[in-house]
């Protein structure tokens, strides 16, 4: 289902009216981003279709890469170069290990700061870096297609099921707490199934994943 789809349905159900305005299509997009990033809050660290892979090199005279877009979870960085994974650590940690940053060498750890990956000890020449990383969420608009919508195809109503349950809430004509609590029930409910699903269809668990 493309977003405007979706939209279309939340009109349905919340309506009964199939043509809703420009201003309340808005208005439902809103709660639909809502309950959007709520649930690639939850599922993302599982949905191996966000994964994406980077060969990245640091450029002639720096010691860090940069990612072509936000990460929200990185899940390995594995150095080419030597033909090893790095490991994540903090940069307390590195303050730890050595206060000075003076630690040179094929580096052993990385940290993240933003989209900026640096590395310790740091390389004394260029590094080939491999980094598989889930984006950051993407704000849905009516335009976008079905395709860009990062979740399986029959779990797509549990998105209007979360939008509806925000819209019911709302104070500006559409709070419904009956309809509300029968949207909170749809929501919960979809929620547990889609992540019952990527469980299954992974095999991953939580602890596999590093969290920015």
């Amino acid at each position: 289902m493309h977003v405007s789809d979706l939209l279309t349905l939340m009109g349905h159900l919340s309506l009964g009216n199939d043509n809703v305005s420009t201003a309340e299509r808005e208005i439902f997009l809103q709660y639909l981003n809502l309950a959007h990033f709520e649930l690639y809050q939850q599922t993302a660290s599982l949905n191996m279709d966000l994964a994406w892979a980077r060969t990245l090199t640091t450029e002639e005279g720096e010691t860090s890469v940069r990612l072509p877009d936000p990460p929200y979870i990185i899940q390995r960085v594995y150095d080419l170069t030597h033909h090893r994974p790095l490991t994540r650590a903090s940069v307390a940690e590195l303050l730890q290990l050595n206060p000075e940053s003076g630690g040179v060498g094929p580096p052993r750890l990385y940290y993240a700061i933003g989209s900026e990956l640096y590395f310790y000890p740091i390389p004394t020449s260029l590094l080939t870096v491999k980094v598989l990383y889930i984006p950051q969420p993407v704000s849905f608009r009516e335009e976008t297609l079905e395709d860009a919508i990062p979740y399986p195809l029959a779990y797509h109503p549990v998105l209007v099921d979360g939008a509806l349950y925000y819209l019911f809430q709302d104070q500006s004509g559409f709070k419904n707490p009956m309809k509300m609590a029968e949207a909170k029930q749809r929501w919960k409910a979809g929620q547990s199934r889609l992540l019952a699903y990527l469980k299954g269809a992974t095999g991953l668990s939580l602890s596999t994943f590093s969290p920015l």
